[in-house]
């Protein structure tokens, strides 16, 4: 039974590990065997005693500290000739008391005629000999052995899973009559539209209107095969693009119902924040940014100083999003969009950051932003409202819970690693909370499959708790301290905020993030072969834009056709209807004709602007793709 034998070992969170008290015992009549069968038949307590000066108590004082605490393990056999073991009693809550005795209560009694193959795998795990084992004159051994503990706690368990009472409190059911809006939340007379299409409803309000309509786009749908983050090959346990939506939304309406603010509001913000999304997460965002900018050589025929000024745009998923919502998706005959209230557009656009350099009117029509307030300070621009303030704080918390949950599970970051890592003073509080979770999952008395796994989900639970905590307490704050009495579409006052010791601690977590798992060789492979899908699906379309789906090409006609300038909405030509020699003719002149290099006068070129409607029509096309369509797409035309 060699390493049977250890010490006071600690394990990876400095707590002593529980012994197991194996005691041998000859015969089924002795006082020892009757003691602990009356303590397995009664549930009370028994006691193994040693006797004064014996050296069972030696060994004990030697191995064992008072009030250490563990399992026991009785086995019973006939004699010194025949050693096979007849019964085994399992016990739990077992204790070193001050007269280095150990008390216990048996839970499970086995039998060789009945559960000869358990006993056998319990005596195979620890290779026990009775006669070889145990010192001389000796009847007990001491093991800390984590497997066996397991096991035995796992029988244990299963008898007395029934024996906890939990209570749980709920100190209030969610009553629709009893929310009231605070002073500083949208009301549903402040919805902002922008078309004539207004319908009264006596069922749903304004803002309930808005979350339906985004629940029911296509976009909206898509989401569910567009990677977050982490690796283009998806498994069960990595989240998509939904999932994070819907734990955002999750997180949302917790902070919001806590601040009484709109939920409705905060819901079709949060649902609608990442329609814009493109496939394969960030990378697939940032590769249409880099093919616009140039940085990426994608096919496009334009002077180097011209596309480096990024003459066709720029990208990213925020703007696109609220390109979705007002462009992009058809629902209405008079007017593309989802004529969803301003708010909603203007909380998907601000729950990340602006940039100075991206033209907002590539993205949405003036109409909008004459409703909003877009002043840029340090690339930050808050959301107007506290719904959409909440989304973006919820956005954050919900990235930082489940990045952590995918570095762990994938096995890129251990969980001690993660708390040595969260051993810095500022991290003391979310730390303790985090042990505290782990050790509950030690000490449960319930049967866990995986403890590792549930450890995990503990975790992140606990990191997400943590920041949702703290922002209501000092949002709740922010806004008891205000003198304003309502927030209008060109508030610049955030409300909604984690304290700054907490947002030292979110910036801190997305650091370990970023060294242990977005830095990580396998995401980097995987962000390659996101780029290389993407640059050529952008490089076929520009090449051939035939090759696009017949909506596109419509739409590229159409945006023509509606362009301000008549020498380009006159000589707007349909890729997808017309001669074979007329539409190789155009595709030739909008995509490979050179243009002159003065900014100044490239604005009046008419091959430009019919230009930049196909590239920024391949980008939308591209970017609401799904990862499947995207790579099935990429094979057919590679």
């Amino acid at each position: 039974m060699e390493n049977l034998l250890h010490n006071n070992k600690i394990n990876m969170w400095g707590i002593k590990m529980k012994k197991i008290f194996i005691i041998k015992n000859k015969g089924l009549d002795t006082d020892i065997y009757n003691n602990a069968n009356k303590s397995f038949l009664n549930k009370t307590t028994g006691y193994y005693n040693t006797l004064n000066d014996s050296a069972n108590e030696k060994y004990l004082q030697e191995n064992c500290q008072l009030s250490d605490q563990g399992n026991v393990l009785l086995l019973s056999y006939n004699d010194s000739k025949d050693t096979e073991i007849k019964e085994i009693f399992i016990g739990g809550d077992a204790v070193v008391n001050d007269k280095w005795n150990i008390s216990y209560i048996m839970f499970r009694k086995l039998t060789v005629e009945q559960d000869k193959r358990a006993i056998q795998s319990i005596i195979d795990k620890i290779d026990l000999d009775i006669n070889e084992d145990f010192q001389e004159n000796t009847y007990i051994v001491v093991s800390e052995m984590q497997s066996l503990y397991d096991e035995l706690e796992n029988r244990i368990n299963s008898v007395r899973k029934n024996e906890l009472n939990i209570e749980r409190k709920f100190t209030e059911e969610f009553d629709s009559e009893k929310y009231v809006l605070c002073k500083l939340a949208q009301h549903d007379s402040q919805s902002l539209r922008v078309n004539n299409n207004e319908v009264t409803s006596i069922n749903r309000s304004k803002f309930q209107r808005d979350r339906e309509r985004v629940v029911n786009c296509k976009a909206f749908r898509r989401m569910v095969d567009k990677a977050q983050i982490f690796s283009a090959n998806k498994g069960d346990y990595y989240r998509t693009r939904m999932t994070h939506t819907l734990e955002v939304n999750q997180i949302s309406k917790a902070i919001a119902y806590a601040l009484k603010i709109n939920l409705d509001l905060t819901e079709a913000i949060a649902l609608s924040h990442d329609l814009g999304h493109t496939p394969f997460g960030h990378q697939g965002e940032r590769t249409l940014d880099y093919i616009l900018a140039g940085k990426i050589e994608a096919g496009i025929v334009m002077p180097t100083n011209l596309l480096s000024k990024r003459v066709f745009g720029s990208f990213k998923h925020n703007y696109q999003s609220a390109k979705v919502l007002t462009r992009l998706e058809d629902k209405y005959v008079d007017f593309s969009g989802l004529d969803v209230s301003v708010q909603v557009v203007e909380g998907a656009l601000k729950h990340t950051r602006l940039k100075n350099d991206i033209k907002i009117e590539d993205f949405i029509d003036s109409k909008y932003v004459n409703c909003m307030n877009l002043a840029i300070s340090n690339e930050k621009c808050i959301s107007a409202t506290l719904e959409g303030q909440t989304v973006s704080i919820a956005d954050e918390i919900a990235q930082r819970g489940h990045d952590v949950d995918d570095a762990l599970t994938s096995g890129f970051m251990s969980i001690d690693e993660l708390l040595d890592r969260l051993s810095v003073k500022k991290c003391n509080c979310l730390r303790k909370n985090i042990e505290t979770e782990i050790e509950s999952v030690e000490s449960s008395h319930r049967l866990i499959a995986n403890k590792t796994e549930l450890k995990i989900t503990r975790i992140v639970s606990c990191i997400v708790n943590y920041f949702v905590t703290d922002v209501i307490a000092n949002s709740e704050k922010l806004i008891s301290e205000s003198t304003i009495s309502n927030v209008d579409m060109k508030n610049e006052i955030q409300f909604v905020k984690l304290s700054d010791e907490a947002a030292q601690v979110n910036d801190y977590l997305e650091k370990i993030v970023q060294k242990k798992v977005i830095c990580n060789c396998e995401v980097a492979r995987a962000d390659y072969n996101a780029s290389e899908i993407i640059r050529t699906l952008f490089k076929k379309y520009y090449a051939n834009p035939r090759l696009l789906h017949t909506g596109t090409l419509n739409k590229i006609f159409y945006d023509m056709l509606n362009y301000s300038d008549t020498s380009v909405s006159n000589s707007a030509i349909n890729l997808s209807d017309g001669s074979i020699r007329l539409v190789n003719e155009e595709i030739e002149a909008i995509t490979m004709k050179e243009l002159c290099s003065s900014e100044e006068k490239i604005d009046d070129n008419i091959n430009f602007i019919k230009r930049k409607i196909l590239i920024r029509n391949i980008v939308d096309y591209i970017a609401g793709m799904t990862d499947g369509y995207a790579i099935e797409e990429y094979e057919k035309l590679k």
